[in-house]
């Protein structure tokens, strides 16, 4: 059976399973399941239909079976698993891909035991070491990290390749990875396996595992737990019903207020990490083509950009001149924002740098960065681990991940070792120090654990989307990865404070279709003030709902009267579903409160004029002029009134204006032609549909607009006949 008719397989009885037809899954499962190796999942399959069997006879019989509801979702639930399970199987007797080589290189998930044992025996040599004279300490060391490399690589090999886990097997991984006798970052890096695992082959026991981890009091396994079992039970949220000790577990979690709020922090983590294709692009087209441009700048990156560019002290004119006219500044203070908020600023710089063989073993993709790795401590100095070295300081910085800081140092390695000295001699200066503070030793304690599930989750965005390992995975960071979209995983976020944080987050974002789902939730607490109806309205605004959007606008206005912004977005509610004489009424009532706003006197001139009360309409229009003279939107928006009005004289002296701007637009032309034609000056109107023709390139675009504006012709005398030989003369 080859590999595509196995998926093919496996997907049919998933959907089966997604509708709930068991015999359908069951049926077609079977399918050359005889052909199969492994006789235990070939006995589990078929215990599995003999027990619907019965169950389907028992209901032909009409035998009474109370149970039967919770037998038939623990069916699903079973048969969802084996599918996985034997397709697992079916593809390791047959692929090349490095799991499928790794299920062969290791027999199950017992073999941890041993590794878990030299691994502690590993760990207690190392420790004996340190009392040895230096010669003999050096060459244990030695031994013992070459030892400790493999011992690593083959945990994460058979945890990642593990299959079926019994609650035995399960009890004994997680005291592995407990026990303080094995060090932190080996057991952080078993959670990743663990994970990896279970996206790979969906199995109730490793999740309940990552659960129990979960509260584990080593922050950092903590996080890796969770990120772990949010981004697993997310990827397979449709089937979490059928497992309810998965639901007691997550119900255990909920108990626990140190790990609801890691969850509530790590939901935003996940969610901003939807940002970061947004800002590598930018990064890549926007920001760091215009850092190259200038030499200075890129020198100075390493140091408080920011404190230079305001610093008046020694700086460069020319300099100050470029940042002003290329709006630097602006990129940089939204890339310093971007960083103190977390997101992921450097996947354009370091995606590049994942090339090295040292990101050819998939172990080390989820190591915590530690300098005595063998890898990084070949290339690096001893004194990097003096507070005055540069590299020192970018090591323990917690803008960096764990895999980046791998990529930064391992670039060295490219370095001829000449050079390397030199350039390490003065990247461990100490005229250095001052510049490079010790970044982690400013970190709190309480937010360690954010700094470090923010490592991680950068960590495993790169792993999912440039380490060549790639291919084999569904990419979980192509989900939304909100929790609110699914029912089980809901209860974890759904304290007032975390449902109000992630309402705001996807609002702040734009993410208004989820945010308003969110706002719903939290909606039944109770405590909504004017600020969360009014951004409730905004969401459902941007949806184009804008019943519902003056509904929360009312809402808002009731709880906070007379507020100029609420107003006018009930205006505009109004103004874009066409009720003009209702959006008027609100513009008017924002007016009182604003009568100099520039924007808002367009607008209410705007629905004067829609509503034909042209004099009123003008007085706005001209209100605006006085106020900003060199106002563009004033001119046309007057120009076009008296044009309507049959102020012709008025009309043709303001498009004139327009037309001597630097830019004139499409529509600028358009409408001066219009005034031309209407008043028979013919041979000045063709010139001018010309030159509206010329910009936009288009002789049918040309058509649509003057057949848009066929009812004001009318009503200025032109005849339809007319209209359309004028179209014929321009195309």
């Amino acid at each position: 059976m080859d590999e595509k008719r196995i998926t093919d397989i496996q997907k049919s009885v998933a959907d089966a399973l997604a509708e709930e037809r068991l015999k359908k899954a069951i049926d077609t499962l079977g399918e050359g399941i005889d052909e199969l190796q492994d006789w235990e999942l070939r006995t589990r399959y078929t215990e599995m239909q003999t027990a619907y069997r019965y169950m389907l006879e028992y209901l032909r019989q009409g035998m009474p079976d109370p149970d039967k509801e919770r037998l038939h979702g623990e069916l699903i639930g079973r048969c969802y698993v084996i599918n996985d399970q034997i397709a697992v199987a079916r593809l390791t007797e047959h692929s090349t891909k490095v799991y499928c080589q790794m299920r062969r290189k290791y027999k199950g998930v017992s073999e941890a035991d041993g590794v878990y044992a030299r691994l502690r025996e590993n760990f207690a040599n190392s420790e004996v070491a340190q009392s040895l004279p230096a010669d003999e300490c050096r060459t244990l060391n030695e031994r013992l990290a070459t030892e400790h490399e493999q011992l690593l690589q083959q945990l994460f090999g058979i945890l990642w390749s593990s299959n079926c886990w019994s609650k035995g097997d399960a009890e004994k991984i997680y005291n592995g990875i407990s026990s303080a006798e094995i060090t932190l970052d080996d057991r952080a890096v078993a959670v990743s396996a663990i994970t990896l695992s279970a996206l790979k082959c969906f199995e109730p026991q490793k999740a309940i595992t990552l659960c129990k981890l979960a509260s584990s009091p080593e922050s950092l396994l903590s996080t890796r737990a969770i990120i772990g079992l949010i981004i697993v039970l997310f990827t397979y949220r449709q089937r979490i019903k059928h497992y309810p000790e998965i639901g007691n577990a997550l119900a255990a979690l909920r108990d626990d207020a140190t790990i609801m709020r890691r969850i509530e922090t790590i939901q935003i983590q996940l969610l901003r990490s939807r940002e970061t294709q947004k800002i590598d692009r930018k990064m890549r087209e926007e920001i760091i083509p215009a850092i190259m441009k200038n030499p200075n700048l890129r020198n100075k990156l390493s140091m408080d950009i920011l404190k230079e560019i305001e610093d008046d002290e020694d700086k460069n004119p020319e300099w100050k001149k470029w940042i002003e006219e290329d709006r630097i500044k602006g990129k940089i203070e939204e890339m310093s924002k971007w960083q103190m908020e977390g997101a992921d600023v450097y996947m354009s710089t370091f995606s590049q740098l994942k090339n090295f063989s040292f990101f050819g073993e998939i172990s080390n993709w989820f190591r915590p960065f530690d300098t005595n790795v063998p890898a990084i401590a070949a290339i690096l100095p001893k004194e990097i681990k003096s507070s005055t070295s540069i590299i020192s300081a970018i090591c323990a910085s917690p803008f960096f991940c764990n895999s980046d800081k791998f990529s930064f140092c391992l670039t060295f390695e490219r370095v001829p070792k000449e050079q390397r000295d030199a350039l390490m001699a003065q990247m461990t200066g100490a005229d250095q120090a001052e510049q490079m503070p010790d970044l982690q030793s400013v970190i709190p304690t309480d937010k360690r654990a954010e700094v470090e599930s923010n490592q991680y989750i950068q960590d495993l965005y790169r792993f999912f989307k440039v380490s060549n390992y790639r291919h084999e995975f569904s990419d979980p960071f192509a989900m939304s990865l909100n929790l609110l979209q699914s029912e089980a995983l809901t209860p974890l976020i759904e304290s007032n404070d975390a449902l109000l944080r992630t309402f705001r987050y996807l609002v702040e974002k734009e993410y208004y279709s989820e945010a308003f789902k969110a706002g719903r939730s939290y909606e039944k607490s109770g405590e909504c003030d004017a600020q969360f109806f009014q951004e409730m309205g905004f969401c459902a605004q941007k949806e184009c709902d804008y019943d519902t959007a003056v509904d929360y606008y009312t809402k808002a206005d009731i709880v906070k009267p007379d507020t100029l912004w609420t107003l006018r977005h009930i205006a505009q509610c109004y103004r874009l579903q066409g009720e003009s004489e209702k959006a008027l009424s609100y513009y008017l009532m924002a007016e009182e409160l604003a009568p100099e706003n520039i924007s808002l006197l367009m607008q209410t001139g705007e629905s004067y004029a829609t509503l034909k009360q042209y004099e009123e309409a003008f007085a706005r229009f001209y209100k605006v002029e006085y106020l900003k003279p060199d106002s563009l939107r004033a001119m046309r928006a007057i120009a076009w009134c008296s044009f309507i009005t049959g102020k012709d004289d008025q009309a043709r002296g303001y498009y004139r204006r327009l037309m001597e701007q630097p830019h004139p637009t499409f529509e600028d032309y358009l409408n001066a032609a219009h005034v031309e034609w209407a008043t028979k000056n013919n041979k000045q109107a063709v010139e001018y549909y010309n030159k509206a023709k010329e910009i936009c390139s288009n002789a049918d675009k040309i058509a649509e607009h003057i057949l848009n504006d066929k009812e004001v012709m009318l009503e200025r005398g032109v005849s339809e006949t007319e209209l359309q030989l004028l179209i014929d003369l321009i195309s």
